[in-house]
């Protein structure tokens, strides 16, 4: 997601080198969730957040990330976007719990859920937020046919998408199924165990710690 400024005014000197973490998202962009809830899983302490709005762009952001892709995280003098990068970088940077598996053939499995649930449902959503109101429409029906055929793959009782342990590929499908509850998407009777999960993944504490701030 970018953001525009209104003005051209660059602040001529770097937000302060030492200023920790600062994360710049929007209230309501599905990757911008869920990053918030990768950090709230890491309970990294002190982290900053710097809401966006369309036409109001920071200056510190626009001096960090000219592009202005949401979300941006500044770790000191290091800038990292876009979503799928930082929530990587935040399980390398803060270890523990981890969130990513260490056996390298786990991890390109989970990649590819990653790579699909951008490249699809990401997509998919987008349409339904920004595309006119013909387009929202198809989208809404092919996402909940994505999603009710995608049912068998989500674990029926227990466990996580990709097994026994919460990953980032968890955070992000619950930052999808949170935005499509508010965007009020019906789900046929064959997603019950998605329906399911998702239940599970919004009793999580870190998504009672985001989901407040957010509103």
């Amino acid at each position: 997601m970018s953001l525009r400024a209104k003005t051209k005014y660059v602040q001529p000197t770097k937000p302060a080198p030492n200023a920790g973490i600062t994360l710049y998202c929007s209230s309501d962009a599905v990757t911008c969730l869920w990053v918030r809830l990768v950090l709230a899983e890491k309970d990294v302490e002190g982290a900053r957040f710097e809401l966006q709005k369309p036409g109001r762009i920071s200056e510190d952001l626009l001096l960090l990330n000219p592009s202005q892709t949401l979300p941006t995280l500044a770790d000191r003098e290091t800038v990292i976007y876009p979503a799928r990068v930082i929530a990587e970088y935040l399980d390398e940077r803060y270890p523990h719990p981890p969130m990513m598996p260490s056996e390298p053939s786990h991890r390109a499995r989970l990649r590819m859920a990653l790579d699909r649930l951008e490249q699809d449902y990401f997509t998919q959503l987008q349409l339904i937020e920004t595309g006119t109101p013909a387009v929202a429409r198809g989208a809404r029906k092919r996402l909940a046919d994505m999603i009710a055929s995608s049912s068998p793959l989500f674990p029926a009782r227990g466990g996580w998408f990709l097994g026994l342990e919460h990953s980032i590929v968890d955070s992000a499908w619950t930052a999808l199924f949170w935005r499509i509850a508010e965007l009020k998407l019906d789900l046929p009777p064959a997603a019950d165990p998605v329906r399911r999960y998702a239940q599970r993944a919004f009793a999580r504490t870190s998504f009672q710690r985001v989901v407040p701030a957010r509103r």
